[in-house]
Parts: C-alpha cells; structure tokens; sequence
C-alpha cells in the first residue's frame, strides 16, 4: 500500500516529492462528497486510485461520515463492492 497523505479536503500520494494520485472530497455535514479522483498518467495500472478510495471508506468508518461519490471512478468502486455499502450515503 502507498503512503497516503491527508490534507484539508484531499487524500494524495507523493512519489519523489511530486503529487503522483489524489481524491478530492468535500465535506458536508456528515457527508464526505468525493468529487474526483486523479492519477498521474505515467502511474496508472498501479491501483493507486482505488487505493485512495479504500483509504477514504477507512477515513468515513473512522469519523462516522457517509460517502457521497459524485466522481464516477470512487463510484464505480464503492458501488461494486458489497463491504463498501455501511458507508455509502442512501
């Protein structure tokens, strides 16, 4: 697993002082709303952007917040995975 970074409002990961992938969400209420995931081109296949989606299910479990995913990657993967759904805002 990568070495996450958080930040107000984003989870990134850092390869050689560079931002290599980050999931930038919104926080409303007790929602956290995922708005878009990115990965640097050169590492995509690397499962770095699900990898920071696992982290914010992590992150929602911690501090008792439901996921809204309005980017469609985060989407995809939460919705497709049945262990995602006690986090999933209704």
């Amino acid at each position: 697993m990568a070495d996450i970074q958080e930040e107000k409002g984003r989870f990134y990961i850092i390869k050689e002082n560079q931002t290599i992938a980050e999931l930038i969400f919104e926080e409303e209420g007790s929602d956290m709303i995922i708005t878009h995931t990115e990965v640097n081109p050169e590492d995509q296949g690397e499962g770095l952007a699900t990898e920071l989606v696992e982290y914010a299910v992590q992150y929602a479990r911690e501090n008792d917040v439901k996921i809204k995913p309005v980017c469609a990657f985060a989407e995809k993967v939460l919705s497709n995975d049945p262990k995602h759904q006690d986090v999933l805002k209704d």
